[in-house]
């Protein structure tokens, strides 16, 4: 796994950009990174800096979070938590990211696989100790919704915008990007398909 490879010299100045609980964050630390966390989920960084570890957190919406210009070596967002905006947001999101790497650093995104989906649309039940939650998944227009009907009578609706090989190639290029690996599994020699829910992407800020 890419985030949890033994330190590298030329990358270990790392943030964690949604970072939650900062379970990735800590694990960067204790072997040898310099780690930053960072989370619009205030309860989620107060339990992350009860945690042990080290790593500094900040609070804030990643729609806001505007690192100085070449402060990390890696920028990496885990989890599917990248794509909840509309396109143009999207887009904005990872220029303001990409401009806190220097020359040659990198952003690793692991988001959803729209090929999975595309495949794996319709309604499921998955049965969990307080009863059936009922789960509905559509694709439309390179975007992914979810639908979930709890027992209690409530319901979450979720979208991502999903992005393929091609679409991220071109979404890396306009910010000065070269996108350097896809693949699934978080193993290089494996090529995302269809049969796997998620894909990763390494994308590799140019040199001027």
């Amino acid at each position: 796994m890419f985030a949890l490879a033994p330190p590298l010299p030329d990358f270990r100045k790392v943030v964690d950009v949604c970072c939650g609980m900062g379970r990735h964050a800590r694990v960067l630390f204790s072997r040898g990174y310099s780690v930053t966390g960072v989370d619009r989920d205030i309860a989620a960084i107060i339990r992350a800096r009860e945690l042990a570890g080290g790593p500094r957190y900040i609070h804030t919406d990643v729609r806001d979070y505007q690192p100085d210009a070449c402060a990390y070596d890696l920028t990496i967002i885990m989890s599917q938590s990248f794509g909840y905006f509309d396109a143009s947001t999207n887009r904005n999101v990872l220029r303001d990211l990409a401009a806190g790497v220097r020359e040659s650093g990198r952003v690793i995104l692991d988001l959803w696989n729209g090929k999975f989906f595309s495949a794996h649309q319709g309604e499921r039940d998955l049965e969990l100790p307080s009863g059936t939650v009922r789960e509905t998944k559509r694709v439309e227009n390179s975007r992914l919704f979810v639908h979930l009907d709890y027992p209690d009578g409530e319901y979450d609706d979720f979208e991502w915008e999903l992005f393929g090989r091609e679409q991220m190639t071109l979404l890396a290029d306009s910010m000065d990007l070269d996108l350097i690996i896809a693949c699934t599994d978080f193993d290089i020699a494996v090529g995302p398909g269809a049969g796997n829910p998620r894909i990763q992407f390494v994308l590799e800020r140019r040199s001027a």
